[in-house]
C-alpha cells in the first residue's frame, strides 16, 4: 500500500533515500519485521543484564528442569575454612553471616544369592562388608536394582525363596541400593571485616572447616535472605540457565551472520564492479572464474577447513564469507553493466577520472540499492550454514566459554527429546529471526524498486 505522505509534489522534492524510507515505513510487514530484528539484536547485546545467570554455570545435581524451575543458590561444592575467604556462589560473597540448611540421604548396597534350589543362600550388606541373616525393606525406604527396577516392600530371610518380584527368570544374584535414612543438617558461618570466614557451626558445633555439596542444599540464606535461582525458560542437561545461553548463543550467530555477510559484500563488491567495468575479455574471463567456483562444494571445503586448521571464529567468518561472495559478484556485475551507458559515466570519463574513481566513486554508489536488498538475505543464509556446522560439531564459540549458537542449542534440545523445551526455544527463536530477515529484506526490496509494488 502506499505511502499517503507521498504525492507527486513532494516526490520532486526528497531524496532517493528519503523517499525509500517513506516507502518502507508504509509497509506494515517491513516494519514489524525490523522491529524484530531490533528486539532481537538488543536482547543479545543486554545478555549480561536481561540473563544474569552466568551462561556457563552448571548445577548438574539438578539436570534439566522445565521452565520456570527454581533452586536454592549455590555451588556445585561450597567451602568454608575458618581464616580464609569462603568458596560459595557470587551472591554469598559479600555476606556477613550464611547458612545452608542440609538433607542428606546416602544409599546402601546391598546383594543377594540364590542357590540353585531357589532359596536364599547368601545376604549381604556391601559396607563392611556385612553378612545378615535376615533383612527387611520397609515401605519408608526404597530400593532400586542396578538395573533401575524399583524393587517392592518385602522380607528376605536366608535358607527361605525369595518374595516374588525379586528376582527376574535365570538370575540368581541380585544387587542393588537402598535409600538411608534422611539427616537433616544446618551448617552457619560468619564472616569478619576482611570477608574471612570467622566462625563455623555445623547444627550448633563448632567446625574448623565444612564442605557444602549443591545437591543437598535445601535452603540457603545470605544476612537472613533466602537466596534463589529462578529459571525462566528452564535449564539444560547440565543445569544450566537456558535464557542466558540462548541470548549469549544469538551473539554468536549474529555476530558470524554480520562479520560474514560484511566479507562476503566486500569481496563480490570490488569482484563484480572491476568485472563489469572491464568488460570484454577480461569480464568473461572474470565471471569464468566466478563459475568454476560456483561447481564447488564450499560448504564441505568449509567443514575441511575447519576440521585441518581448527576451529575459530576468524576462519568461520572467512570462510561463510566466501562461500557467499559469488552471488553478490553476479549482481553487482549486472548493475554496472547496465550504468556503464549512462551520461554520468560518459562525463566522469571525460573529466579525466580514473577507473579506480569511476568505480569508487560513481559505480559502487549506485549499486548499493540491490546490495542492500541481497545482503538482508544473506544473513539468514549465513545463520542457517553456521547453524548446520553447529549441528554436525563444528559450531565455533567465543574464546573461554561454553557457549553456543543457536544451532549448537537446537542440536542439544534434539539429542534430548523427552525435555522438548530444550529444542522448542531456541528453534523459535532462531525461525522468528530468519522469518524477520528475509521479510525485511522483500520490503526494501519494494521500497528500493516502486515498480515491484503490489506484486
Amino acid at each position: 500500500m502506499a505511502d499517503p505522505s507521498i504525492t507527486p509534489g513532494t516526490e520532486l522534492r526528497l531524496s532517493p533515500m528519503r523517499l525509500a524510507w517513506l516507502r518502507l515505513r508504509s509497509n506494515v510487514l517491513a516494519m514489524l519485521s525490523l522491529g524484530v530484528v531490533l528486539v532481537v539484536a538488543v536482547a543479545t547485546l543486554a545478555a549480561p543484564w536481561l540473563a544474569r545467570i552466568d551462561p556457563d554455570r552448571s548445577h548438574p545435581w539438578i539436570g534439566s528442569t522445565p521452565p520456570g524451575s527454581s533452586h536454592p543458590d549455590c555451588l556445585a561444592l561450597s567451602m568454608l575454612l575458618v581464616g580464609h575467604p569462603p568458596e560459595v556462589a557470587p551472591s554469598q560473597r559479600h555476606a556477613n553471616a550464611l547458612t545452608f540448611a542440609l538433607r542428606t540421604q546416602d544409599d546402601v548396597d546391598y546383594r543377594i544369592e540364590c542357590d540353585r534350589a531357589g532359596v536364599v543362600s547368601e545376604i549381604a550388606r556391601m559396607e563392611g562388608p556385612e553378612l545378615l541373616d535376615s533383612w527387611q525393606l520397609s515401605a519408608d525406604q526404597r530400593a532400586v536394582s542396578h538395573q533401575g527396577v524399583i524393587l517392592p516392600t518385602a522380607t528376605i530371610v536366608l535358607g527361605q525363596a525369595p518374595p516374588p518380584g525379586w528376582f527376574s527368570d535365570g538370575k540368581r544374584v541380585l544387587r542393588f541400593a537402598v535409600s538411608g535414612d534422611v539427616v537433616e543438617t544446618t551448617v552457619t558461618a560468619t564472616m569478619d571485616n576482611q570477608g574471612l570466614v570467622q566462625s563455623v557451626q555445623r547444627d550448633g558445633v563448632a567446625v574448623d572447616a565444612a564442605a557444602v555439596r549443591g545437591e543437598t542444599v535445601r535452603e540457603v540464606r545470605a544476612d537472613g535472605q533466602a537466596l534463589h535461582l529462578f529459571h525462566v525458560l528452564g535449564t539444560d542437561q547440565q543445569g544450566r540457565d537456558l535464557l542466558s545461553r540462548v541470548l549469549h548463543g544469538g551473539r554468536i550467530s549474529l555476530l558470524v551472520a554480520l562479520v560474514a555477510t560484511a566479507v562476503s559484500l566486500v569481496i563480490g563488491v570490488l569482484y563484480g564492479t572491476l568485472s563489469g567495468f572491464l568488460g570484454g575479455r577480461s569480464d568473461r574471463l572474470l565471471m569464468a572464474g566466478v563459475d568454476v567456483l560456483y561447481a564447488l562444494p564450499f560448504m564441505f571445503l568449509v567443514i575441511l577447513l575447519m576440521t585441518v586448521f581448527g576451529r575459530s571464529l576468524f576462519l568461520l567468518f572467512a570462510a561463510l564469507g566466501a562461500v557467499q561472495w559469488l552471488t553478490t559478484a553476479r549482481i553487482v556485475r549486472g548493475q554496472v553493466l547496465s550504468l556503464m551507458g549512462r551520461e554520468f559515466i560518459a562525463a566522469a570519463r571525460l573529466s579525466g577520472a580514473s577507473g579506480w574513481r569511476i568505480m569508487i566513486r560513481h559505480l559502487i554508489p549506485n549499486c548499493l540499492g540491490p546490495v542492500t536488498v541481497y545482503a538482508t538475505l544473506t544473513i539468514p543464509a549465513v545463520i542457517l550454514q553456521e547453524s548446520f556446522l553447529a549441528f554436525l560439531g563444528l559450531g565455533v564459540g567465543f574464546a573461554g566459554s561454553q557457549v553456543e549458537s543457536w544451532g549448537g542449542l537446537v542440536k542439544n534440545g534434539a539429542d534430548a527429546m523427552n525435555q522438548p523445551w530444550l529444542l522448542l526455544v531456541p528453534a523459535t527463536l532462531m525461525a522468528v529471526t530468519l522469518l524477520a530477515f528475509n521479510a525485511l529484506g522483500d520490503g526494501i526490496r519494494d521500497a528500493l524498486d516502486p515498480s515491484l509494488e503490489g506484486r
